[in-house]
């Protein structure tokens, strides 16, 4: 054959693959093109900030300190110093400030208290040139001599302790979306002789059960290296254990909803992974919200892995209880029974289609 005639025939081989070549050269490019907005600024702009009101302050001295914060942070006001505490702990919010009430008291001096959390490494450095853009911000606003004292709470973490839940994160979601739709599409010419001795949602059961219990050995070896290293890490605390089970199912029920919509084609597994891409750029996992684009920030707070993400690793970095977190959990039992739901009319609807 002639280059013109090997030409023709990979134009026909891209033809009955159309569907694979629209995700490989244009979604996924789009997609990370698309992905880069949500580095809009490298500074925080409109990162939450809680505000809590000292004795004697007014809604005027609120009014004016948040004022202050405006360029730097979204402010949210909390009625108690232990409400914005646990806020800071659930990452609602990441800085809290105490306002006094003395602000306005021109031959006064005002102390502005703002407290972080020592676990959010990342958030370390900026939250240093927060606190000063605080102080002279809220200065040159109120005619007291304003003064800032940064409290930090929490035990000291290392960069590499605060990886760990979210490279364990990761881990999981390829594994769940990516992964597991590969082990099944395998065995898609055997799909059909095992649906003469079972019923298709009892194999794909079976494959959730066996790859989500498959999950303990990483865990493991996690928490093992973890000791090893000497990292201050709760891998395998109840709650993280929970959170992972849960991730798991429904980002493994996504996947396969995705796989059997698609026909067990390839391109599936060219869907899930941008899935997996777009998880990973919109759920928080090293920056605050808000530490960009407020709209990344919007769409976080919208993602079951968003809370999955804070969950894990408030279970392995900070010493909170379960019970702080039980909304968090009760949004990913309901995402997960949704995806569950939602894999089984998939199933329907693919066993209708045979």
């Amino acid at each position: 054959m002639d280059l013109l005639a090997l030409v023709r025939k990979e134009a026909i081989t891209v033809r009955r693959n159309w569907g694979l070549i629209l995700v490989l050269l244009v979604l996924l490019p789009g997609g990370l093109v698309a992905g880069t907005a949500i580095f809009e600024q490298t500074i925080p702009r409109d990162v939450p900030v809680g505000v809590v009101a000292g004795e004697g302050t007014t809604e005027d001295d609120i009014a004016i300190a948040e004022a202050g914060m405006i360029a730097f942070a979204t402010p949210v006001e909390y009625e108690s110093s232990a409400e914005a505490r646990e806020g800071l702990q659930r990452e609602e919010v990441y800085l809290v400030v105490h306002v006094p009430g003395d602000v306005m008291n021109e031959s006064g001096e005002a102390n502005v208290t703002i407290v972080s959390d020592r676990a959010f490494v990342p958030f370390e450095e900026p939250v240093n040139e927060s606190v000063g853009v605080a102080e002279s911000e809220i200065d040159a606003l109120v005619p007291a001599d304003v003064t800032v004292d940064h409290e930090q709470v929490g035990a000291q973490r290392s960069l590499s302790e605060f990886l760990v839940p979210t490279g364990l994160f990761a881990f999981v979601t390829l594994y769940a979306l990516v992964f597991l739709p590969y082990q099944v599409r395998s065995e898609r010419l055997v799909l059909d002789r095992l649906q003469t001795e079972s019923r298709l949602d009892t194999v794909v059961a079976s494959k959730l059960l066996f790859y989500g219990a498959a999950l303990a050995i990483p865990a493991a070896v996690v928490a093992a290296m973890g000791v090893w290293f000497g990292y201050d890490v709760t891998v395998l605390s109840p709650l993280s254990i929970a959170v992972f089970g849960l991730t798991f199912v429904y980002l493994a029920a996504i996947g396969l909803a995705v796989l059997f919509t698609l026909g067990l084609r390839q391109t599936a597994l060219f869907v899930n992974l941008g899935l997996a891409l777009a998880v990973f750029g919109l759920s928080s996992l090293v920056y605050p919200t808000g530490f960009f684009s407020s709209a990344q920030g919007t769409i976080s707070r919208a993602l079951p892995t968003y809370y999955s993400v804070v969950t894990t690793r408030s279970a392995m970095l900070r010493d909170a209880p379960a019970s702080l977190y039980a909304d968090y959990l009760w949004w990913l039992v309901a995402t997960t029974l949704a995806s569950l739901v939602a894999l089984k009319l998939t199933l329907v609807v693919y066993e209708r289609r045979r």
